[in-house]
């Protein structure tokens, strides 16, 4: 498989990475504005070095490219290489805009190329013996958090850009949220700048509650004024468990039996998620995926919506 990778930041190398363990994957070209990050992250692997897309789709012979660049920055990477009938792993937020995720998912639905998303967290392993400890059980209350500090990108700091805390980081909840609890119905959410951070342009604080269409009650709270860790939580039919992703263990109750559970190995759900990626491309088979850019693209709405019920102050209903 010969894959190209848009964007040589801190993700990109860290996908990069994992694809170096393939055998049959060659990065064969590189592609970031900057051009001495480019050639950094190229060199190793003899990959070519590009500072635009344009002329990296008409130059190179690819079955695969990652694109691994801020939201804001996606213009028409997706849209091209999916033309040119290529597989595509786009790092999330998949797009800034609802409109723009859909421009791009007709995209790939018109020429039939396997997409995933960067929603790792889908493919840790707390999330696996979670899923296999619940069974069929059902899911009454899940509750989430993400309180990882103010956003370390520039970038990230500007709401117009990032989309603020819940699009660009607390979207690996919302995504698990929906994950377990199946897709929501009505969103209300409330954010707060008591500390007033000047650095963001964006509560510093949020807190959001969504009705699901089955029934279930979620809520995730969003905190950029210390850096605490992230939690998924599971209420449902005998069972209590608590996914904590921070310190990667897996602890509650189910049946009054007491669950304890720590995975090895580190980047470990990174190495999985790049391994669905490689056996779907190169098997033809898009259900080693756990979040294609379809379901990407409606993790985006929830967490747009998050947004919108707070500048509101009103009750935000979904499709």
């Amino acid at each position: 498989m010969d894959l190209a990778c848009i964007g040589a930041g801190v993700m990109g190398q860290r996908l990069l990475e994992q694809f170096d363990t393939h055998d049959d994957v060659t990065v064969t070209a590189v592609c970031d504005l900057d051009e001495s990050t480019a050639r950094t992250v190229a060199e190793p692997r003899d990959a070519s070095v590009y500072t635009a897309y344009e002329p990296l789709y008409r130059n190179e012979r690819l079955d695969a490219v990652v694109i691994a660049i801020p939201s804001f920055a996606h213009t028409e990477q997706a849209i091209m290489g999916a033309e040119q009938g290529l597989d595509l792993l786009v790092e999330k937020p998949v797009a800034r805009t609802n409109e723009r995720a859909r421009t791009v998912q007709a995209a790939i639905e018109e020429n039939g190329v396997i997409s995933q998303s960067g929603y790792l967290s889908r493919y840790s392993s707390l999330v696996d013996r979670a899923e296999e400890l619940i069974a069929d059980r059902t899911i009454a209350l899940i509750d989430g958090r993400y309180w990882g500090g103010v956003p370390g990108r520039e970038w990230g700091r500007q709401k117009a850009k990032s989309g603020g805390s819940n699009v660009q980081l607390t979207t690996h909840i919302f995504d698990l949220i929906r994950y377990f609890g199946g897709e929501v119905r009505t969103v209300t959410a409330f954010g707060g700048s008591r500390v007033d951070l000047e650095s963001i342009d964006f509560e510093d604080v949020n807190s959001t509650t969504m009705k699901h269409e089955n029934g279930v009650v979620s809520h995730v709270s969003t905190n950029c004024v210390t850096p605490v860790g992230r939690k998924l939580e599971l209420v449902g039919d005998e069972f209590y468990l608590e996914l904590d992703f921070t310190h990667r263990t897996l602890t509650g109750t189910v049946d009054d039996e007491r669950i304890e559970y720590e995975p090895d190995g580190s980047n470990g759900a990174l190495r999985r998620e790049v391994d669905a990626f490689v056996a779907a491309v190169t098997e033809r088979d898009d259900s080693y995926v756990r979040s294609d850019y379809a379901d990407a693209a409606r993790t985006l709405e929830l967490t747009l919506a998050a947004n919108e019920a707070i500048e509101t102050g009103e009750p935000v209903s979904l499709s």
